[in-house]
């Protein structure tokens, strides 16, 4: 009995413990003031839905706020490569 209870702990910790597959990958540019030359720095933000604004990307987080992500971005969707 107890070898079973350990299976099922094991497998539930596996199922509950893997890594969330967003559809989205945007890789951009964030400013951050900063004191170097340029305020400008790498991100990378995921998301299962995205919207279009004009040339601006953005999604709404979990909390209901709005993510606006100006270009140049680079969009992966990896839905597609399936």
């Amino acid at each position: 009995m107890k070898t079973l209870f350990k299976i099922i702990l094991l497998l539930s910790l596996f199922f509950y413990c893997t890594k969330k597959e967003y559809r989205y990958e945007i890789h951009g540019k964030i400013y951050i003031p900063t004191n170097g030359l340029s305020g400008l720095h790498d991100a990378v933000w995921y998301a299962d839905s995205i919207d279009y604004s004009g040339d601006t990307l953005f999604y709404i987080n979990s909390n209901g706020t709005r993510v606006n992500i100006r270009p140049p971005y680079k969009l992966i969707d990896h839905k597609k490569k399936k």
